[in-house]
């Protein structure tokens, strides 16, 4: 109980009690008086006390908020230096895939250059390719001719040759030795021209 309350209570209990001449029923009255304060005195002391200890818990709830703040602060510094640092690595990831896109488009355009140039390439190859085919074909034919006329060739010559003045008398063709000669020499002229003339085939 508080002093001042104390004080108050002997006061009023002196001041009755110097009131002798009060009557009984002043008396009974001041005593009713006096309890009903006593319990509001108790009744405030009680509430008091709670107030005091909400208080005592108010202060350890403010104490254990307030560690509470201090580590939430902390940690929210820390979480910003990671995500600046995030930020940076994202930043320096996006600077290189724009790089690496733009390596890949270059290496894709010259791979599509590269393969259309193989692809003319092939196409102009297998062109030649075609083309040598028919070639070979063509000189094989020409040199199985060539062949053919050089051999048909020489039997004619060979039978102009072997074709004597007894052969033409009996024939009664008017050969004469002159004729004959000039036969002759026609004979060697057509066989040089055909040997001339006849295809080689290419040596590889």
């Amino acid at each position: 109980m508080k002093p001042k309350i104390r004080l108050f209570i002997a006061s009023t209990v002196t001041c009755l009690l110097l009131a002798g001449n009060a009557t009984a029923a002043d008396e009974a009255r001041l005593r009713e008086t006096l309890r009903t304060l006593t319990l509001r005195l108790r009744s405030d002391e009680t509430e008091r006390n709670n107030l005091l200890s909400d208080k005592a818990q108010f202060e350890q709830e403010k104490k254990t908020l307030t560690g509470k703040i201090d580590v939430l602060t902390k940690q929210a510094a820390t979480d910003k230096a990671q995500i600046d640092t995030l930020n940076s690595k994202a930043g320096d990831q996006e600077k290189e895939l724009i790089e690496t896109k733009e390596a890949l488009g270059k290496w894709k355009a010259g791979y599509e250059q590269v393969t259309a140039t193989a692809q003319k390439t092939e196409a102009e190859r297998a062109k030649l390719a075609g083309e040598s085919i028919v070639l070979k074909h063509k000189l094989e034919d020409r040199e199985r001719k060539n062949a053919e006329l050089f051999k048909l060739g020489n039997e004619i010559l060979t039978r102009y040759e072997k074709f004597g003045l007894g052969d033409a008398l009996a024939a009664r063709e008017p050969f004469t030795g002159i004729a004959r000669v000039k036969l002759e020499n026609l004979v060697q002229d057509y066989q040089d021209k055909i040997a001339d003339q006849r295809a080689k085939p290419e040596r590889q």
